[in-house]
């Protein structure tokens, strides 16, 4: 990859990881969409999990004492299940229709009816780890979608983003075990993965300085915005109506 690309991603991983941090979701979601214009297909899914764990394990950690740990174990241990069931079939989707897939995805979190669970129990919390984590094995980001869990659940800000950090964190660090059985090469992307890696630090630590600081009514907006031209200009990519190659 040329140096404009790697330094444009660099930027991405600061931002989704600042923007995560100090609102509580959206990041991973306008970082991927991003990674999947910029990179590879097959390579978006797989290298966006690495950045996460680091992205989603610090911020876990700086807000650790607001963990909720028993939500998490249940969530985990769906998710395990989850990773295992998506890791059997990503494999046969060709690149396109993960373009599709994601781009469709992106839209719905955006634009589509909010998650309302019937019951918040702690198998409900199993469940949707399951879930979950079956869809991140092709779409990579479903932050928005476990939020849907984590929102009805009475969390203070701190304990939202805290919890939903460990939960996606343990997601995304299965999902790369998986990809490292399946045989995905890890280190070609080395390079690449320890800068977004950095970046996602400097983002996380700077938005966490700044939680819950930031004019939400005018930032959802933009973020609307912004989400909905990714996921278009992916949908343009798998329709054919050009290509980055």
């Amino acid at each position: 990859m040329d140096g404009l690309t790697t330094s444009l991603l660099v930027a991405i991983a600061f931002g989704g990881a600042f923007i995560t941090a100090s609102m509580g979701i959206g990041g991973g979601v306008i970082m991927i969409a991003f990674m999947a214009t910029l990179m590879p297909a097959p390579a978006v899914i797989p290298v966006h999990g690495v950045v996460q764990v680091g992205a989603n394990i610090t911020r876990g950690v700086i807000q650790r004492a607001h963990i909720d740990w028993k939500t998490s174990l249940y969530f985990i241990l769906g998710s395990v299940v989850g990773v295992i069931l998506g890791g059997s079939i990503v494999v046969t989707l060709p690149t396109d229709v993960l373009r599709a897939g994601l781009g469709l995805f992106i839209l719905y979190t955006v634009w589509g009816p909010k998650l309302k669970l019937v019951a918040e129990g702690y198998f409900t919390v199993l469940l949707i780890g399951l879930v979950a984590s079956f869809l991140t094995m092709f779409f990579g980001a479903t932050g928005v979608f476990i939020a849907g869990l984590l929102n009805q659940r009475g969390y203070a800000p701190q304990q939202f983003i805290a919890t939903h950090a460990i939960c996606m964190g343990a997601q995304h660090m299965l999902k790369i075990v998986v990809f490292g059985f399946l045989g995905f090469a890890f280190a070609d992307w080395l390079g690449l993965i320890v800068m977004m890696l950095a970046g996602g630090l400097v983002g996380t630590l700077l938005g966490s300085l700044v939680l819950n600081r930031l004019p939400r009514a005018v930032f959802a907006r933009g973020l609307k915005l912004i989400l909905s031209l990714l996921a278009l200009n992916l949908l343009a990519m798998a329709a054919g109506l050009y290509s980055l190659t």
